[in-house]
């Protein structure tokens, strides 16, 4: 008997075994991951040199290297700052 109520109970649906799900509170935004200037901002494009150790993305060198990687400068008349790097990068001597 209690063998057939536990049947009929998840035949019916009970016991709360699905939880309910949300969306993301953002998922209508796009988000960028890519850096910008706000409005009044010239955007400046600079490469920056950065040391690597060894056997490490993204240029995976032998021995400790240096590689180059892009980032985006932001420049009012008052204000000169670093927005982030851009994603772009290239392995070898610094520019």
């Amino acid at each position: 008997m209690g063998v057939s109520f536990l049947v009929a109970g998840l035949v019916m649906g009970c016991g709360g075994l699905e939880a309910e799900v949300s969306a993301p509170a953002a998922a209508g935004q796009e988000q960028s991951l890519a850096p910008s200037c706000p409005a009044g901002f010239t955007e400046v494009y600079l490469w920056g040199c950065n040391r690597l150790a060894a056997h490490q993305p993204p240029c995976n060198y032998a021995g400790p290297g240096h590689y180059n990687v892009l980032h985006l400068y932001c420049q009012s008349a008052t204000q000169f700052y670093d927005a982030g790097p851009t994603g772009d990068y290239a392995c070898g001597a610094c520019f």
